[in-house]
């Protein structure tokens, strides 16, 4: 398949292998690994493709241990998350959500059928949740159920609950810790991440 997306997506590729280790997987996310220094753990950051600039730029300067920065180039779904996750074998993840402030706890949601299209519903709602046929930049083709589960991971220093991002609970069920923050919240939510994964560098 070829389109707009897939042109873009390997532009990327060229881009961020000209400064560390990249791959692009079958759902046409894009995976950067950026190496920090001696110790801590393996962070997962899941992030929407277009907010790839905002999201480098604001990535820690120093940090030990590894930053995985994922770049999701589907509608926010779940299934393109979890693939990358397994493959980037994280310690905690950071889901950048487009909303504002620094989560740990959220989801909780599902689309159902309305009548002038897909209304958002609490999980527990009775109405079946859509179930969706997508197709990947690369042209792989899936079906994504549009249910979300609640999730919540222990607070840290500034989280809040309340968070509409969607994957959470698949890391969660994968025995990992998971936050999220608005981009602009992300200066906020490295010192308590990292800290947390032994990876904070001060001084």
């Amino acid at each position: 398949m070829s389109g707009p997306l897939l042109e873009a997506i390997v532009s990327d590729l060229e881009v961020f292998s000209r400064y560390t280790r990249v791959q692009v997987d079958v759902f046409g996310s894009l995976l950067a690994i950026f190496e920090g220094e001696h110790g801590g753990g393996n962070l997962f950051v899941w992030a929407p493709r277009p907010a790839a600039a905002a999201v480098l730029r604001r990535l820690p300067r120093r940090f030990r241990g590894r930053i995985v920065l994922g770049l999701d180039s589907s509608p926010g779904d779940l299934l393109p998350f979890t693939h990358a996750l397994d493959a980037a074998a994280a310690d905690a993840v950071l889901l950048v959500a487009g909303e504002h402030g620094f989560f740990h706890a959220g989801g909780g949601w599902k689309e159902v059928a309305g009548g002038s299209g897909p209304v958002t519903v609490a999980i527990d709602d009775p109405a079946p949740a859509l179930e969706i046929e997508r197709v990947a930049p690369t042209g792989l083709r899936y079906r994504e159920l549009r249910a979300y589960p609640a999730w919540n991971a222990p607070p840290l220093d500034g989280s809040t609950s309340g968070s509409a991002a969607a994957q959470g609970q698949a890391a969660r069920a994968r025995g990992l810790n998971v936050y999220a923050a608005g981009v602009l919240e992300l200066e906020h939510a490295w010192p308590p991440l990292l800290a947390n994964l032994g990876a904070l560098v001060t001084g």
